[in-house]
């Protein structure tokens, strides 16, 4: 016991040097991560600033050339109808040569032409489909053009059941009206949509009131449903935040086509911050060479400090140690009173049992009857005088001054001996007394005597509250860093305003005559010589636990 305090005022030194480095590189690192987060903030909005310029210009340029791409479209359609008759286009072949000379002028923009005449009924057509002699009277690309003399059609699947998007121009030879009706490409018209899309996580799309892909997107197909709901009309560009399919975007839209199209330009948040955070981590490994480098010059310029706390503190530790010595002094002084008190009983016993034999001597000869009277009276003489011998020997167990001697216990042995020691004491009381141990449980720093000493006594005070019989249940496991040692009894348990005060000298529940109230507090002093802790769990009429925890440690070093 003489190296624990010393041992404990290394363990604050060595806590001590750990919280001043902790404290110095927690006030030299929290600038650094500061201004690390405020870099990542600041540059973080610039860029995305940056990038919201760039879509903005982006949406503004594609709407110009998607509109001209498609006022181009519908001019040199128009242009060839009027350059021809009906009759010319109606003729076997003549549309060939036409189609060819306009996919020439437009790239191959288109994929097939036809010619319907006022019925809807496909006159002429040229293309990879079987589309001639088919009606479109009823449907309504064939009458918004009819209406409006000229139309650029959703993407619809039609009589083909392939996605595609139509222009067609009506024309009018006196009396009569006709359609020329074209397919335009679409992967050439997705080609120009996605032209300079802004990088990864970046996409450019078309959709229509209904919030179908008007062009392939990034992530589905022409027709699918967008994730979004399609927002409402509104004049020139809209920015804004989303959250699509749980990614956080940018986005930036505007509606074209007769506004019957919103052209959307979007990139994710994460792409735009990826070169910030990616100097950011960087910045973040430099931060940290730099902190491991701190770390080693504190531990150096601590040392000292500590030292002198340690040999400062070990002084207070030397001075505390004459004060409760001190305190033991007074402590013996009052035990010292509550023995002559419980002594008085038992000599006054064998006070009146000498009286009686003093009486008995006095008179004539003896009979057997007076015999044995006084060998009686001398037995309880010899009793009383053992059980002030018992509360002797407890006091000086409870004040003692020797080391025990410490040595690493296999606790699971112990408690095998010690429950065959009180098996048949227990049976004869009509009590079963459990063990339950866990496997591989480490070895523990205590005096085996002492341990045994312990647990009988405990396993004595539990019997002693059962009067009925019943159960007792010794338990040994491991938490933590401690080897737990319980002793769980069902007997009569212990009133809550008693729990407090079991450990004091001469405090007992028991009847009069039946204890001394320095058990428990001889228990008490020898688990703490092992560093250890023992505290009582009860109720009244509900049982009793008693928790004995003792530290796992390899001589005087913690497990």
């Amino acid at each position: 016991m003489t190296g624990q305090p010393f041992d404990r005022i290394k363990k604050i030194g060595h806590s001590l040097k750990w919280r001043i480095v902790i404290v110095l590189l927690f006030a030299a690192l929290l600038p650094l991560a500061l201004a690390g987060f405020g870099s990542w903030i600041v540059f973080g909005e610039l860029l995305e600033q940056k990038s919201l310029e760039q879509m903005k210009i982006m949406v503004e340029s594609h709407a110009e050339a998607i509109e001209a791409h498609l006022s181009e479209q519908l001019r040199l359609l128009r242009l060839m109808a009027e350059s021809h008759s009906l009759n010319e286009f109606s003729e076997a072949g003549n549309l060939r040569k036409p189609f060819n000379n306009l996919n020439r002028s437009t790239m191959g923009g288109f994929v097939d032409l036809g010619v319907i005449d006022h019925q809807g009924k496909h006159l002429a057509y040229v293309g990879p489909y079987d589309l001639q002699d088919r009606n479109y009277r009823d449907t309504d690309w064939f009458k918004e053009v009819n209406i409006k003399g000229e139309y650029i059609s959703d993407v619809f699947l039609g009589y083909r059941r392939v996605p595609h998007c139509i222009i067609a121009v009506k024309i009018t030879e006196g009396d009569l009206s006709w359609i020329l009706r074209a397919t335009i490409n679409s992967v050439q018209f997705d080609a120009l949509v996605k032209t300079g899309t802004p990088g990864e996580g970046s996409d450019v799309y078309i959709v229509n009131r209904e919030g179908l892909y008007q062009t392939t997107p990034r992530l589905g197909d022409l027709l699918d449903k967008a994730p979004d709901s399609v927002e409402a009309f509104h004049a020139g560009l809209r920015e804004r935040r989303v959250v699509s399919d749980g990614i956080a975007k940018l986005r930036v839209t505007t509606w074209i086509n007769d506004n019957r199209w919103m052209l959307v330009v979007e990139r994710n948040l994460a792409a735009i911050q990826a070169p910030v955070n990616e100097a950011i981590a960087k910045g973040a490994y430099v931060v940290l060479l730099a902190g491991i480098f701190m770390v080693f010059i504190t531990i150096f310029a601590t040392r000292h400090l500590t030292r002198q706390i340690e040999k400062t503190t070990a002084e207070r530790e030397e001075l505390s140690r004459a004060l409760v010595r001190s305190a033991k002094l007074a402590s013996i002084g009052e035990l010292t009173t509550g023995l002559a008190h419980e002594i008085n009983n038992p000599l006054a016993t064998i006070s009146a049992e000498q009286t009686n034999i003093s009486d008995l001597i006095q008179g004539s000869d003896l009979n057997p009857e007076q015999l044995e009277q006084i060998a009686n009276s001398v037995k309880r003489c010899q009793a009383q005088v053992r059980r002030c011998a018992g509360i002797t020997q407890k006091l000086l167990q409870f004040g003692r001054s020797q080391e025990p001697k410490l040595e690493q216990t296999e606790i699971v042995p112990r408690l095998a001996e010690i429950t065959n020691l009180m098996y048949r004491h227990a049976r004869v009381r009509n009590i079963d007394i459990i063990t339950e141990v866990q496997e591989n449980l480490p070895k523990v720093l205590l005096d085996p005597v002492e341990l045994e000493q312990v647990l009988v006594n405990l396993i004595n005070n539990s019997m002693d509250a059962m009067v009925d019989g019943g159960k007792i249940l010794m338990k040994s496991y491991r938490d933590a860093g401690n080897v737990i040692i319980d002793i769980i009894d069902d007997g009569q348990g212990i009133p809550a305003d008693m729990l407090d005060r079991i450990f004091e000298p001469f405090f007992t529940t028991k009847p009069v005559g039946k204890g001394t109230g320095l058990g428990l507090s001889v228990c008490y002093g020898i688990v703490q010589s092992w560093g250890g802790t023992i505290e009582a769990m009860s109720a009244a009429g509900r049982g009793t636990t008693m928790r004995i925890s003792i530290p796992v440690r390899r001589e005087n070093k913690q497990v």
